[in-house]
């Protein structure tokens, strides 16, 4: 393969991701209406450590080089959920 052609492969990922992270967003819209309804607070560091940890767990030695890319989704999905909860 040449430059052009893994270049054309890892476009196509980009896509696969984006399209992975905006359905995670739908999620977390979800989750923040559950949590509004059921008065729970949006963080919860309990369940981000096991997250994060099962992603180490799956990724080996690259979790260092994806550690702060996970770790902004999910403050994403904070942020996202924060929204929701105060436009109630």
């Amino acid at each position: 393969m040449n430059l052009e052609q893994i270049r054309l492969h890892i476009d196509k990922i980009d896509d696969e991701i984006l399209a992975l992270i905006l359905k995670r967003i739908e999620y977390s819209r979800l989750v923040a209406k559950i949590k509004l309804n059921e008065n729970i607070s949006i963080c919860d560091e309990k369940r981000e450590r096991e997250i994060l940890k099962r992603l180490q767990n799956i990724s080996n030695d690259h979790f260092r080089y994806i550690s702060s890319i996970f770790s902004e989704i999910l403050n994403s999905s904070k942020r996202i959920q924060e929204e929701i909860l105060n436009n109630k």
